[in-house]
């Protein structure tokens, strides 16, 4: 069998930042009103003894709910998002498109309604690969991760780039509260066959109990045909339920498959759909805090982008080094839950995003 590692990763973000600030200049009301229409009641319950609702109490009295700002597309699509993105690993890496066998491209949600853009940055990035669509949610990185590494592992390809994309912000009215906490972004990273392992071994389970906690419906907005995302009512009750057997299940189960221990671990990449998760998964793993990290503050909610986007930043501020074991999770509504165990073997690091607005220092 063979090995296989990632060698390279880099972030497309948008250059447009929306701070806290514009929705009160924008929106007052709105921001008045908060707690009427806000994350706090998405996922409200009556009792507080669980972790997850443990780690969200710092952010009770905050309209924002840990959201300090967030990148948004203005013309942009999703496929030049993936673009930028998969350029930057390729330059990062030292090579050219021509010496990619595979590209995944896991896009939240695709350009267009009936096909995934896949085959869009196929011809954009003129691939002589072949290039396929992954539709796993939120957890399209990692999964993305997990088969990519597989395929290298039987043989089927040498080098394989995953992008994921996210543009949130073209499905909701910013005039919902629920805007707040969802932004634009796109990671790429290269996974190749390697002499040394770097992919150790991962897990995934469905999550399928989740089905219709949101959805995407097309809906007229100024009088033109849109594809709007909605939160329902039981979604809050299923997401909370849900959260920590998800996590606990696929992260143990990631570990068997790599024969390692969780006190082995030196980091932890949990993708981040609200400012306390990364408190939530350490707490629920029994890790310290310090062996995490979340972008959530600076970022909001990326959906498959938060994987790349979290070990990005870990990885450029040095808190991930050469050799480090990483363990990386990811749930996602409606598909599944993954988890990889992996060896930082050192790869490259596209170019840094933009700088935060805010003096936020992401931990």
């Amino acid at each position: 069998m063979k090995h296989a590692t990632m060698s390279a990763l880099s972030l497309a973000l948008p250059e447009e930042i929306r701070t806290n600030a514009w929705w009160s200049e924008h929106h007052p009301g709105l921001v008045a009103s908060a707690e009427e229409r806000s994350l706090a009641r998405l996922w409200h319950r009556d009792q507080s003894e669980s972790a997850f609702e443990r780690a969200m109490a710092p952010y009770a009295k905050d309209p924002f709910k840990g959201a300090l700002e967030r990148r948004v597309v203005g013309d942009e699509t999703a496929v030049d998002l993936a673009a930028k993105a998969l350029r930057r690993a390729l330059d990062a890496r030292g090579i050219g498109p021509d010496a990619l066998d595979l590209v995944i491209v896991a896009s939240m949600r695709p350009d267009t309604i009936a096909v995934g853009d896949a085959a869009f940055l196929a011809r954009r990035m003129e691939l002589r690969c072949p290039a396929i669509n992954l539709e796993t949610a939120c957890s399209g990185s990692v999964f993305g991760f997990d088969l990519a590494a597989n395929l290298i592992a039987a043989g089927r390809y040498g080098r394989i780039a995953v992008i994921a994309t996210c543009t949130y912000s073209r499905d909701i009215d910013p005039a919902n509260s629920l805007a707040w906490f969802l932004a634009d972004g796109a990671g790429a990273f290269i996974v190749e066959a390697s002499e040394e392992p770097g992919y150790l071994g991962g897990a995934s389970i469905p999550t399928a109990e989740t089905c219709g906690a949101f959805t995407h419906e097309i809906e007229l907005v100024e009088g033109d045909p849109a594809l709007v995302m909605h939160a329902h009512g039981p979604a809050g009750k299923v997401l909370h339920d849900t959260a920590q057997p998800y996590l606990e299940r696929t992260v143990n189960a990631a570990l068997e498959a790599a024969g390692r221990r969780l006190d082995e671990i030196d980091f932890f990449i949990f993708n981040t759909p609200t400012a306390w998760y990364a408190d939530f998964g350490a707490a629920v793993l029994g890790v310290s805090r310090d062996k995490t990290i979340s972008t959530y503050p600076i970022y909001t909610n990326l959906g498959p982008a938060l994987m790349p986007a979290n070990l990005h930043h870990a990885i450029a501020s040095e808190r991930i080094r050469p050799g480090d074991l990483v363990c990386a999770y990811a749930v996602g509504s409606a598909s599944t839950a993954t988890s990889v165990v992996f060896r930082w073997t050192g790869g490259a690091l596209g170019q840094a995003p933009t700088p935060p607005r805010s003096a936020h220092e992401v931990r």
